[in-house]
């Protein structure tokens, strides 16, 4: 009776692993369909551009000159300093710097972007900013990020900032392709993440420290911004 009840037990076990094999494949080979999320765009009270690359800031100051939205956050990512020793090399220019000065020189105005966090570390640690920071009456916001990004962070994003309109619009000009097996880099980010995924739905998100996220002006509602000002007045204004 035992063993006949262990033999049922491991078919059953067999059976499950095996439509989840199935499963994770057929996830994995239509990646490249289901990742992108472009939705329709219309005016929003604000626009977030996540952190990883600075490319994406190219369409992000497209959308705010089209007049869809009155101010841009962006979060300060972590990253490695420069090496000891090495005089000769250029001075390192955070992320968010970088973007800073390529949003105003394609017209943006510098009281118009948002600098918030520090050191950040994954979507879930922009989110939990955002979601001290985004003041109430913006509702509906466009958030910007590649498009091998979107589904993952729109799943982050929706339980972090609830009773908001999220509208996703990943760069047209970014190449990601559907059948991504046949494009190296479109490759590497489905299997980066792919990881993240099954990292965010069986681990402990990255965040940065406690110490640093005390410093974090947003958690009183005033963001950081380029000079140490408060709020652009365009953000109070928003909705």
């Amino acid at each position: 009776m035992i063993r006949k009840a262990l033999g049922f037990l491991l078919k059953v076990w067999g059976a499950f692993s095996l439509l989840a094999v199935l499963l994770g494949g057929a996830l994995l080979l239509t990646a490249g369909w289901w990742l992108p999320v472009n939705d329709e765009l219309k005016p929003a009270d604000a626009i977030v551009l996540l952190a990883g690359d600075p490319r994406r800031a190219r369409h992000t100051a497209d959308l705010y000159m089209q007049g869809l939205a009155p101010v841009i956050y962006t979060g300060r990512p972590a990253y490695e300093p420069d090496e000891p020793g090495e005089p000769l090399a250029p001075p390192f220019m955070p992320e968010e710097e970088r973007i800073r000065l390529y949003l105003i020189a394609k017209g943006v105005p510098k009281e118009a972007v948002v600098l918030y966090g520090q050191n950040l570390l994954s979507t879930v640690d922009e989110g939990e900013h955002l979601a001290r920071l985004l003041p109430p009456q913006a509702k509906t916001v466009i958030v910007v990020t590649s498009p091998y990004h979107c589904r993952r962070a729109k799943i982050i994003l929706s339980r972090l900032l609830p009773g908001r309109e999220l509208i996703f619009s990943p760069p047209p000009y970014e190449r990601f392709e559907p059948k991504w097996w046949t494009h190296q880099p479109s490759a590497r980010q489905v299997l980066l993440e792919s990881a993240k995924f099954l990292f965010y739905y069986l681990g402990r998100p990255f965040r940065a420290e406690e110490a640093t996220r005390q410093g974090d002006p947003g958690q009183t509602g005033e963001a950081g911004r380029l000079d140490g000002a408060t709020q652009p007045a365009a953000t109070r204004q928003a909705g």
